[in-house]
C-alpha cells in the first residue's frame, strides 16, 4: 500500500458525523495513510464544505439530528454534480431492511462501528480505485464522443462543399434555371426558419437542419439533368418518376447515408420527393408525414416560383395568386402546417 510520502493529489474524503470523536478517529487513520480529511459535524456544515472542495469520497453517520445520513445521501445522488461521489455509511446497521435503505439512497458500501483500521482503509482504497477507474472511463468516453463528434462535423463540412461546387456546375450547364434554384433554396431556409418557431417542430428542425435545407434544395431538381427526354412534358408522371429516381440515385452515389442523415441525405431526399403529395396522389406514392420535411417544404418553395417567377411557366401568375392558389391546395398536395407558415412569410420569398 502507497505511504502518505508517495502520494501526489492524495483523494479528499469528508467525514460526517455529529459525535466528534468518531471524527477523530477516521481522521487519524485516514491522514495516517496519506488521505486529505476534512469533517463536519451536520450535514448543513458538510453542504457548506463541499461548496469550497469536492470530495472524492463521503464516509457519513446515519443517525444525525435535523438532516440524517439517508437523506444526504437522497441529495447528492440526485444532483448530477454530486451523483458520482462515492458515499459510505458509518453506523451499527443492524438489519436487513437498514441495509436496504441505505444501499437504495446510493450508498455504495458501510464501515461498521466500532471501527477497524484496516478494513476502513481497504473499503475506501477499494471505493477510490472504482471511482477513478469510472471518472477515467467517462474522461475517455467524452474524449471519444467529441473525436467523433469533430469528424462528423468536419465530414458535414466536406458533403456542403459538395453540394455548393455540384450546384455552381449545375448553374453554368443551365444558367437559366439558376435563379429558380437559388429561390428555391432561399425561401426553404425562409420557411424551415418560420417552422422552427412552432412548438411541434422545435426538436426536428434544428439550427443545423435550417442552414442545410438553403443548400440541399438548390438540387431539387438535379434528376432533370440526367434525363434526356428532348421536348419532354414536366407534367408528365413518368418523367417526374425518372426525375425523382434519377436525382435520388446520383447524389446516393455521392455518399448520401440514409441511416445517418445529414446534407447529402437531405438532399437525396428533396430530389426524390418534392413531387410527392400530402394526399399520396404525386410521386413517390407516399403521403402526409411519411413524406419527409424537407422534401415538404421544398414543395412549395418549388411550386411558388414555379407559379410566380417569369420563366418558369406558361402562365406567370402574381405572387398573391399564387398564394391563393397554394392555399387552394393545402392539405391535398401540400403539408397543412408548412402553409400556415407559408401564408406568414410569403410576401417576403424571392420569386424574380
Amino acid at each position: 500500500m502507497e505511504t502518505g510520502k508517495e502520494r501526489k493529489n492524495a483523494p479528499t474524503i469528508l467525514i460526517v458525523d455529529d459525535i466528534s470523536v468518531n471524527v477523530t478517529i477516521l481522521e487519524n487513520i485516514l491522514t495516517h495513510e496519506g488521505y486529505e480529511a476534512m469533517s463536519a459535524l451536520s450535514v448543513q456544515e458538510a453542504l457548506e464544505l463541499m461548496k469550497q472542495t469536492r470530495p472524492d469520497l463521503i464516509l457519513s453517520d446515519l443517525s444525525m439530528p435535523e438532516i440524517d445520513g439517508l437523506e444526504f445521501c437522497r441529495m447528492l445522488k440526485s444532483d448530477q454534480a454530486t451523483r458520482d461521489i462515492p458515499f459510505i455509511f458509518i453506523t451499527v446497521l443492524n438489519t436487513s431492511k437498514e441495509k436496504e435503505e441505505a444501499f437504495t439512497a446510493g450508498a455504495v458500501d458501510f464501515i461498521p462501528k466500532p471501527f477497524d483500521n484496516v478494513e476502513v482503509l481497504m473499503r475506501v482504497s477499494n471505493h477510490l480505485s472504482s471511482y477513478r477507474l469510472q471518472q477515467e472511463m467517462s474522461d475517455y468516453n467524452r474524449m471519444m464522443h467529441k473525436l467523433v463528434e469533430d469528424q462528423k462535423n468536419q465530414i458535414e463540412r466536406e458533403h456542403t462543399n459538395v453540394l455548393k461546387a455540384l450546384s455552381r456546375i449545375v448553374k453554368k450547364l443551365d444558367p437559366a434555371g439558376g435563379t429558380h434554384r437559388s429561390n428555391v433554396g432561399h425561401n426553404c431556409n425562409l420557411l424551415a426558419q418560420g417552422l422552427q418557431f412552432s412548438a411541434a417542430y422545435e426538436d426536428e428542425i434544428t439550427d443545423d437542419f435550417v442552414e442545410t435545407i438553403g443548400v440541399a434544395a438548390r438540387l431539387h431538381d438535379i434528376g432533370s439533368f440526367l434525363v434526356s427526354e428532348e421536348g419532354a412534358d414536366k407534367e408528365d408522371p413518368e418523367y417526374i418518376r425518372k426525375c425523382a429516381e434519377e436525382g435520388s440515385s446520383v447524389i446516393e452515389e455521392f455518399g448520401a447515408d440514409r441511416e445517418s442523415g445529414g446534407a447529402l441525405e437531405m438532399t437525396r431526399r428533396i430530389a426524390q420527393c418534392h413531387h410527392a403529395r400530402w394526399d399520396g396522389s404525386g410521386y413517390p406514392p407516399v403521403k402526409g408525414r411519411q413524406i419527409p420535411l424537407e422534401a415538404r417544404i421544398a414543395a412549395v418553395a418549388n411550386d411558388f416560383d414555379e407559379m410566380t417567377a417569369p420563366g418558369q411557366s406558361g402562365t406567370i401568375l402574381s405572387p398573391e395568386e399564387g398564394q391563393k392558389r397554394i392555399n387552394e391546395m393545402s392539405g391535398v398536395y401540400y403539408d397543412p402546417d408548412v402553409v400556415e407558415v407559408f401564408n406568414k412569410l410569403w410576401n417576403r420569398m424571392r420569386t424574380n
